[in-house]
């Protein structure tokens, strides 16, 4: 798990080609483990049972006495960006999350993981001629990097049916941004890079209320985080010929929006389940000083649901599967030269259970679209596949003999 987490934290593989995420801290990641990848995302309202659930930290209420639960994700993508008749394809992958969760008493469930919170990476050029001279040259900005949210999130259940959920974490990482010109004429060229190291602590809460009504559950979920301003130190230079020279300049506005989420579910024991979330992000308090960006709140809609004909050990392997479909529509928080930023997607995912019937390894592909080709935008078409071990144990029994 160690070596796990110092890969992911230094690996170069990408998390996103978008040039979208040359904006702030980048795109943000969703939250969401393998199971609900493949619902649309969705998960206010899910109960961790026989794999984790981070998009609510009460969910870890649902976690059995005796279960101790470890997941690995990892994703792979393919996205096809169009800007007029101009295509480019990309292709990205690396270890998405890495966490584990118990049930430490009676009340009190528990879950450590590191996930991934944004990522930057992108590469966008332009041509022209040097003024006063017939020489082209290339300028080229690049992005890489991100920021990874280490948590440790508890749920306590003071009362039957009742969840209440505390995750607190530490968001992390760096942001390179570099822009560099280069020409065969008299003027060669420069590069100037900046990179930005950003930290802090945060904190974010949750609630899930069930009620049974016969074989049937209904569940209502909540999730609410405030508003929190990242701290942010810079290396910022100019390299020109053969100087480099430090350069002085603002550190940067890195900031996590207030958020707010309703979910509702409805579960028959553990062969169906179907939900609904809603979550909002209050981007209203961000600024940034490119007259071509507005920022507007953004708004998650995910349905998604789960069912399986599992009944036995005996049944065939096919019956044995969990199925699941979702789909989600996002408005991101960026307006560009008065374009809206929107994506949309959906997903189906199986769950296959190892020997046990309880590890299981998730599978889910999800497609969709993000962007548009309106007043000379990016219209990115990606396809992202996620992979899951969500392996399960049995710790604290105590044999007991006659």
């Amino acid at each position: 798990m160690i070596l796990a987490v110092v890969c992911m934290t230094d690996a170069e593989a990408q998390m996103t080609s978008s040039p979208y995420s040359i904006f702030g801290a980048g795109h943000a990641e969703d939250n969401g483990f393998g199971v609900v990848m493949g619902m649309g995302g969705t998960g206010i309202a899910f109960k961790s049972m026989n794999s984790l659930n981070n998009i609510n930290p009460a969910s870890y209420g649902g976690i059995d006495s005796l279960s101790f639960l470890f997941e690995v994700g990892l994703f792979a993508s393919y996205t096809r960006s169009e800007q007029k008749k101009v295509v480019q394809q990309q292709f990205d992958g690396n270890i998405r999350y890495l966490a584990l969760g118990c049930r430490i008493t009676k009340w009190w469930a528990s879950s450590l993981g590191i996930v991934p919170y944004s990522s930057v990476g992108y590469t966008i050029q332009e041509t022209g001629n040097i003024e006063g001279e017939l020489t082209p040259y290339t300028k080229t900005y690049t992005g890489e990097g991100g920021l990874n949210q280490f948590y440790f999130s508890n749920a306590f259940t003071p009362i039957k049916n009742l969840s209440l959920g505390l995750n607190a974490s530490y968001i992390f990482g760096s942001i390179t941004q570099d822009e560099s010109m280069t020409s065969n004429g008299v003027f060669k060229g420069y590069l100037i890079s900046r990179t930005n190291y950003i930290r802090n602590v945060y904190m974010d809460f949750g609630l899930q209320y069930t009620v049974n009504a016969g074989k049937w559950g209904y569940t209502l979920g909540l999730i609410y985080g405030n508003k929190r301003n990242l701290k942010s130190t810079n290396n910022y230079y100019l390299a020109y010929s053969n100087d480099t020279i430090t350069l002085l300049g603002e550190t940067g506005d890195f900031l996590i929006p207030a958020k707010y989420g309703i979910g509702l579910a409805a579960a028959k024991g553990r062969k169906f389940r179907a939900g609904f979330d809603y979550e909002r992000n209050d981007w209203s308090a961000a600024q940034y000083t490119n007259p071509m960006l507005l920022v507007r709140n953004s708004e998650r809609f995910s349905v998604g649901m789960e069912y399986t004909p599992y009944k036995n050990y005996r049944d065939q392997w096919y019956k044995k599967l969990y199925y699941r479909l979702g789909a989600n529509y996002k408005k991101s928080y960026l307006v560009i030269d008065g374009v809206p930023i929107n994506s949309m997607a959906a997903s189906v995912g199986f769950g296959i259970p190892l020997r046990n019937a309880y590890s299981m390894i998730n599978i889910s592909l999800e497609a969709g679209k993000n962007g548009t080709t309106e007043n000379g935008l990016i219209q990115e078409n990606f396809y992202l596949l996620h992979f899951n071990f969500s392996l399960h144990d049995i710790w604290f029994m105590k044999p007991k003999y006659d």
